[in-house]
């Protein structure tokens, strides 16, 4: 059963901060600056161009929504500073790609 409640409003916070702190500005698609902080998601990345590597990573992220035009931008919660876990978590079940990267 899941239980999932959403972002919590202190989350909310932090991501707006954040985005306020870096500059983020106005929606690239209708230039409204209403924006609703949606849900977190994970961004799967891969190694290769190969369809079937499975040499894969994931990129946690936060889910921005225009409020007007809908549009959806995704941030990566990392350079954000809001992602709690460190970039040694990921190293571990990173691809090799993923780890020269991050390095």
């Amino acid at each position: 059963m899941n239980h999932y409640k959403g972002i919590s409003a202190d989350d909310k916070h932090k991501i707006v901060a954040a985005l306020k702190a870096r500059g983020a500005g106005s929606c690239p698609r209708c230039r409204d600056s209403q924006w609703t902080v949606s849900e977190y998601s994970r961004i799967e990345v891969q190694a290769t161009m190969d369809r079937n590597s499975m040499e894969r990573t994931t990129i946690p992220a936060v889910m921005i929504v225009c409020e007007h035009c809908g549009f959806i931008s995704q941030h990566a919660l990392q350079p954000l500073g809001v992602w709690p876990h460190g970039a040694a978590d990921d190293i571990h079940t990173a691809s090799p790609l993923a780890r020269e990267s991050m390095a």
